[in-house]
């Protein structure tokens, strides 16, 4: 049961992480409530390839000792909740905007998630990372991977769209 929620993690902690998921969608689609009809096939495309990506990645890199382990639990519903749903709604939202204002709204929202998760289940956790002898090093660093997620996200899109794929919208 400790690799499924954690070492001491109950039901009610996972509820508390999805409360404050909720919260966070709350306000990420304050802008844009509706996904309008040309990037519906856009966001459903990146919210399928990135649970996926980041679901096997998590437990790949974890294997490879640059990761900490998360549980299973955590682990889906961070890429299923946060990546796949809030990120990709981010994205939607702000894909307009500047890239370097997106990779630091993006770290930033995901520095909040990581550290809320970090406090609740007691994940995104390694004493040293990269050298840096510090406890928040590694989920600094791992907030600071997702704010690439527009840059990768667009060039996705424009490689798949281009050639037809998935009834993608490249935006002119």
């Amino acid at each position: 049961m400790e690799d499924i929620l954690g070492a001491q993690n109950s039901i009610i902690d996972y509820l508390i992480v999805l409360l404050i998921y909720l919260l966070m969608f709350l306000l990420i689609r304050y802008p844009k409530p509706v996904v309008e009809l040309n990037f519906r096939s856009n966001f459903k495309f990146l919210a399928i390839v990135w649970i996926v990506l980041m679901f096997t990645g998590n437990y790949l890199f974890y294997k490879l000792g640059i990761m900490s382990f998360l549980p299973w639990l955590n682990n889906l519903v961070h890429c299923v909740g946060w990546i796949g749903l809030c990120l990709t709604w981010l994205y939607y939202a702000s894909n307009h905007r500047p890239m370097w204002e997106l990779f630091i709204h993006f770290s930033f929202t995901s520095f909040i998630v990581k550290m809320s998760e970090h406090q609740l289940l007691g994940t995104w956790s390694m004493d040293s990372f990269l050298g840096i002898d510090h406890p928040y090093a590694y989920l600094t660093a791992m907030s600071l991977v997702d704010g690439f997620y527009p840059l990768i996200s667009k060039w996705l899109l424009n490689y798949f769209g281009k050639r037809g794929k998935f009834g993608l919208y490249v935006e002119p």
